[in-house]
C-alpha cells in the first residue's frame, strides 16, 4: 500500500469518506492556487514594465495595491531607527557616499534657496543639513513617528514645521510657497498613484524657478529593496504633465565612483518654470 493510499485510509477511518476524499481536493486546489497567485505576479510586472518603458500610468499601475500609505506607516513606525536611516546606502564606504551626495547633489542644487520642503525626513538622516541652509524648512511625512524622531534629532529650531501627511499631499502649505524640494530613500518606496499625487503637489508648491530633487525607484525590485514600480522614464512624463521641467536624470556621481544603482534607482531634477 502506497503512503497516499495510507493517508487516505486513516482518514477515511478517522472522520469518514467525505473528508477523506475533499482532503486531496484541497492540497490540490491549494497549490493551484500558489501556482496562480505566482503566474498573476508575474503578469503584473510584465504589464507594469511595458507601461514604465512607455512613460504611461496605465491600468496595471492604477491597479496597484502595494506600497500604500498605510503599509508604509505601518513599517516605519515599527522600524529599528538606531541607525538614524544611514544604513541604507549603495556602497561599502557609507560615509563617503553621503559627504559625496551632499557636496555634489544636495548643496550645488539647493542654491541660494531659502523656503525648502522634505518629503520623508524618517529621522532626520538630511534634514540637519537642511535646516542650516533654510530660512524656512517644511518636513513632511506620513508617520507620526518620523516626525518625532527628526524633532528629537534637531531639537526646537524655529525655522522648522512639521507636518503630516495622509499620503500624496502637503496640506497647510500654501501654493507658490517653496523654493526647493528634496527627497531621497523615500520616492522607492511609495505607490505609483501616491507618487502622481506627489509630483502634482511639487508643482503645487514650487514658487516659479523653484525646483526639486527626486530620488525614486527606476525598476520593479519587490526584494530586495522593497521598491515600488516606476521608471524614469514614467517619473518624468508624469512631471511633464504638471508643467515641470525635468532637468536632468541619473543614477550615479563622482565620476561613476558613487550612486544609487543597485536597486536600478534614479534621482530626478525638476524645475518649476519661471512665470
Amino acid at each position: 500500500m502506497t503512503q497516499r493510499a495510507r493517508t487516505y485510509r486513516s482518514r477515511y477511518e478517522q472522520f469518514g469518506i467525505v473528508y477523506a476524499t475533499l482532503s486531496p481536493i484541497r492540497m490540490l486546489a491549494t497549490m493551484a492556487a500558489r501556482r496562480l497567485d505566482e503566474t498573476s505576479e508575474s503578469i503584473e510586472a510584465r504589464l507594469l514594465r511595458i507601461e514604465g518603458a512607455q512613460g504611461i500610468l496605465g491600468p496595471a499601475h492604477r491597479a496597484y495595491s502595494g506600497h500604500s500609505p498605510h503599509e508604509n506607516r505601518a513599517i516605519w513606525t515599527t522600524w529599528d531607527w538606531s541607525q538614524g536611516g544611514n544604513e541604507w546606502n549603495d556602497t561599502d564606504q557609507p560615509e563617503e557616499w553621503k559627504s559625496s551626495l551632499v557636496d555634489e547633489i544636495l548643496l550645488p542644487n539647493l542654491g541660494n534657496a531659502r523656503a525648502i520642503l522634505e518629503i520623508g525626513p524618517g529621522a532626520g538622516r538630511w534634514s540637519e543639513i537642511l535646516q542650516r541652509h533654510a530660512e524656512r524648512l517644511v518636513l513632511v511625512d506620513v508617520t507620526p513617528r518620523a516626525l518625532e524622531l527628526t524633532r528629537e534629532q534637531l531639537g526646537a529650531p524655529a525655522n522648522v514645521e512639521y507636518v503630516l501627511s495622509e499620503g500624496g499631499a502637503f496640506p497647510g502649505v500654501n501654493p507658490a510657497s517653496i523654493d526647493w524640494v528634496w527627497s531621497f530613500d523615500v520616492f522607492v518606496h511609495i505607490a505609483p498613484l501616491d507618487v502622481a499625487s506627489y509630483v502634482g503637489e511639487i508643482a503645487r508648491v514650487l514658487r516659479p524657478g523653484g525646483s526639486a530633487v527626486i530620488h525614486h525607484s527606476g525598476g520593479l525590485h519587490r526584494s530586495p529593496g522593497w521598491r515600488s514600480p516606476m521608471t524614469d522614464v514614467l517619473f518624468a512624463a508624469l512631471a511633464r504633465e504638471q508643467g515641470l521641467e525635468v532637468t536632468r536624470q541619473f543614477d550615479s556621481w563622482s565620476d561613476g565612483r558613487f550612486g544609487v544603482r543597485t536597486n536600478d534607482d534614479v534621482i530626478t531634477v525638476l524645475r518649476c518654470p519661471a512665470a
